[in-house]
């Protein structure tokens, strides 16, 4: 009776220390606008992100972000940015092709993670919508304009022959052990019967 009492006070103990833990802290994404796979018109899209509690302050361009990619190349449309108001984390991106775009997001939780995500949305252009400002449009408050070389991207570009060359790179040497190892063995059994 008293091995139980000491085990159940361990377990209350370690569960009190485990469910108050912060990794249990992480700020949820509740709601998108525009949602998940929905069809938008091309011009200037507002995207909305929703979070259970609001996201920590951070530097403009930097903790808090949301970006725009090509969801076929992964290329970026622009810079990552964001602005916060309450639990809203809110961006207007420009975009004039039609096709699926992927939305990017990263939001700074109060105990200090980082939670990110993606969705994508599929974009037609029946107004003939156009401009030259392609993409996420990042200013800070004095109006200074945020570069997409001056962050790390959330979406990288995908370069259509990395896949050929990095399979050439690990193919070839393989195919060229296997034919040499192969060879070996052959003449080893060649030897052994021989004898």
């Amino acid at each position: 009776m008293r091995k139980l009492s000491v085990s159940a006070i361990v377990l209350a103990i370690s569960s009190i220390f485990i469910l108050s833990s912060p990794a249990f802290a992480h700020n949820e994404l509740v709601s998108q606008s525009p949602s998940g796979d929905s069809v938008v018109e091309a011009g200037s899209i507002e995207i909305r992100l929703e979070y259970a509690e609001e996201p920590i302050a951070t530097a403009f361009g930097e903790g808090n972000l949301i970006a725009i990619a090509n969801a076929e190349t992964g290329e970026q449309l622009g810079p990552a940015c964001a602005r916060v108001d309450g639990t809203s984390m809110y961006t207007t991106v420009n975009i004039v092709e039609p096709g699926i775009y992927k939305i990017l997001w990263r939001s700074a939780s109060d105990d200090g993670h980082i939670a990110s995500g993606d969705y994508l949305i599929t974009v037609e252009n029946n107004t003939g919508f156009e401009t030259d400002q392609i993409g996420n449009q990042c200013f800070d408050d004095e109006g200074v304009e945020l570069k997409v070389d001056t962050q790390e991207p959330l979406s990288q570009k995908i370069d259509q022959m990395s896949g050929f060359w990095q399979g050439l790179l690990w193919g070839v040497p393989i195919v060229v052990g296997g034919g040499v190892l192969g060879a070996f063995l052959v003449m080893r059994r060649s030897s052994n019967k021989s004898s």
